[in-house]
């Protein structure tokens, strides 16, 4: 697109092409003119041989008497036109600059038209790129033949194959949301028959040995079960097939829901939980599987930190977004371990052996599917710190 500097130094261009050009035009019509007249008046003088010195007297000093009645004599045959003047310089140079000008003119109004119109092009297929970005496919506004015409096409065609491939990437994440749907149910029944039978063992052994087995074996059931929990929720909101009602809710309200199932653990390690800034501060997401992904955040600070260490919940808003940290006095993550922390089933190298690998990025894909994001990294003092943003007017 031009702009003020090369606007102004094409019109300048144009300007002095038109004047040269009119200028050149001018002064060749005159002196074609000039050597037409001379012609006439030697054909005159070769007419009249024997006033030859009358002729050139006449042509060298005219006056108003002579050019008046020469005029009329003309005149009697036909000859009405004037002779060129002294001031035939001024009017070309004057003429040039007027064409010019106006060739300048026209030519300034012609580009500046199509230069309007490409904007208007250019803009139609930003906007048109946006709405596909957001996931609104259709045909352009207008089309008009021209060297953009090509680009369109290409630009469509392409579109066409995104969709497609983005349509059959949807399709390929709901099958696996119903494969592991159906795979889930498949794995209740059982699961449920297992824990039945270990709690019915339980009761009737009576040695204390097959009693720890059997306990191992019931925490296998349990650990079985909410992977399975886990994974099916975490396909699901891969898949986008989860259902949220977004509300505005308190902080406070949010973080007491995610602890709430941790509390038992958390005090079986007398560790304390602090918040800090305003629990009044409002988000808005959906409730139940918020507390879901704080729960996954809660429990790894948990179990990653020392007994009788500290987890820190801090809650901040500003213009932009608004923010909560979950921070622990653990080890923290390993440097090679960060780019990696929200990969399903990834396993650093300071993981216990419990963890599964899957609740990160459970946590991970419940909030970005809410519209918020989350990262991990390491504390100056010493820890593990999970930020959650959630930006405002989104």
């Amino acid at each position: 697109m031009m702009g003020r500097k090369s606007g102004l130094a094409f019109g300048a261009a144009v300007f002095v092409f038109c004047f040269f050009f009119c200028m050149t035009a001018a002064f060749g019509s005159f002196w074609k003119g000039e050597a037409y007249l001379y012609d006439r008046i030697a054909a005159v003088a070769a007419a009249l041989p024997g006033q030859q010195t009358q002729i050139v007297g006449a042509l060298k000093e005219r006056g108003e008497d002579n050019l008046a009645k020469g005029r009329k004599i003309l005149a009697q045959y036909g000859y009405h036109g004037h002779l060129p003047a002294a001031h035939i310089y001024a009017s070309l140079v004057v003429g040039a600059l007027a064409a010019a000008g106006m060739g300048t003119a026209g030519a300034l109004y012609f580009t500046g038209r199509e230069r309007k119109r490409l904007k208007k092009r250019a803009e139609n297929l930003t906007e048109y790129l946006r709405q596909v970005e957001k996931g609104s496919y259709f045909t352009f506004p207008e089309r008009s033949q021209d060297f953009l015409s090509n680009l369109e096409d290409e630009i469509y065609k392409t579109v066409l194959a995104l969709r497609e491939s983005r349509e059959r990437l949807q399709q390929e994440k709901e099958n696996q949301a119903r494969s592991f749907t159906d795979i889930s149910h498949q794995l209740k029944t059982p699961l449920t028959s297992l824990s039945v039978l270990c709690e019915l063992l339980a009761r009737r052994v009576t040695d204390k040995e097959a009693g720890l087995q059997i306990q191992k074996m019931e925490r296998q059931t349990e650990r079985i079960s909410e992977l399975t929990a886990a994974l099916l929720t975490l396909a699901r909101a891969q898949a986008g097939v989860l259902s949220f009602e977004i509300r505005r809710i308190p902080a406070g309200e949010l973080i007491s829901c995610g602890l709430e199932p941790l509390w038992p653990l958390i005090e079986k390690k007398g560790q304390r939980v602090k918040i800090y800034g305003e629990k009044d501060i409002y988000l808005s997401c959906d409730l139940g599987w918020m507390k879901e992904a704080l729960g996954s955040l809660f429990k790894n600070a948990s179990e990653h930190s020392p007994d009788g260490s500290e987890i820190s919940v801090r809650v901040w808003d500003n213009p932009v977004y608004t923010g909560i940290a979950i921070e622990d006095e653990g080890m923290g993550f390993d440097r090679k371990d960060l780019p990696h922390l929200f990969e399903r089933f990834y396993r650093g190298s300071v993981v216990g052996k419990e963890g599964t690998g899957i609740g990160l990025s459970l946590a991970k894909s419940l909030i970005e599917s809410q519209g918020g994001e989350i990262r991990g990294e390491n504390r100056r003092e010493g820890g593990a710190r999970f930020v959650i943003s959630f930006y405002k007017n989104m």
